[in-house]
């Protein structure tokens, strides 16, 4: 079955996800392109839908695996025009999905780690996803991030992360008391 109505009730929900409050309240984002969701599905990351247009006209068609791998997950297909009013792409694979976020029990410091990465305030979203890339590539698992900061969920931070979304861990706390508890940490270990 192929969804043609902008007005279903699941593509209303999918809708709400480009702003953070609703990607807050139901703890999910959308990731977008064949190259993320190989990439979520190589991370394992909670995949809800893979939604995929049935009839968009695309240049980047999934190889054999990809749509093996796809078929695993729930496969929703809709009509170029629904997935219109879902993309944020100008130039759009074709193919989405609905990832869960992971759930603040996930999203604990660990203060024994030998390198942090503390951002304060980053608005610019490009920005903050070029920085999340550059924390994979050096292999920090953990940034912490100080309420204001441009939400890591946002589709244009998403896009720029290149896949390192899932594989960073971005906590949101307040950095001064983040800093006075690495301070405790730090002191403990040199006591000892």
């Amino acid at each position: 079955m192929v969804i043609t109505s902008k007005d279903n009730e699941l593509i209303k929900q999918i809708r709400k996800l480009k702003e953070k409050k609703y990607r807050d309240e139901f703890g999910q984002f959308i990731i977008e392109g064949a190259k993320m969701i190989e990439e979520a599905i190589r991370e394992k990351a909670k995949i809800k839908y893979i939604l995929v247009c049935d009839d968009c006209k695309t240049e980047n068609s999934l190889t054999p695996e990809q749509l093996y791998d796809i078929a695993k997950y729930e496969c929703i297909y809709v009509s170029e025009k629904v997935f219109i009013q879902l993309t944020d792409v100008v130039a759009p694979q074709g193919i989405m999905a609905v990832v869960e976020k992971p759930l603040k029990t996930e999203n604990t410091i660990d203060y024994k780690a030998s390198h942090f990465l503390l951002l304060d305030n980053i608005q610019d979203p490009g920005n903050m996803g070029t920085i999340l890339r550059t924390a994979d590539s050096l292999n920090m698992k953990q940034i912490i991030v100080s309420p204001g900061t441009a939400d890591c969920y946002n589709a244009k931070v998403v896009r720029s992360t290149m896949g390192a979304i899932f594989r960073v861990n971005v906590i949101e706390r307040d950095l001064e008391k983040v800093i006075r508890e690495m301070r405790k940490t730090w002191h403990k270990s040199l006591c000892h």
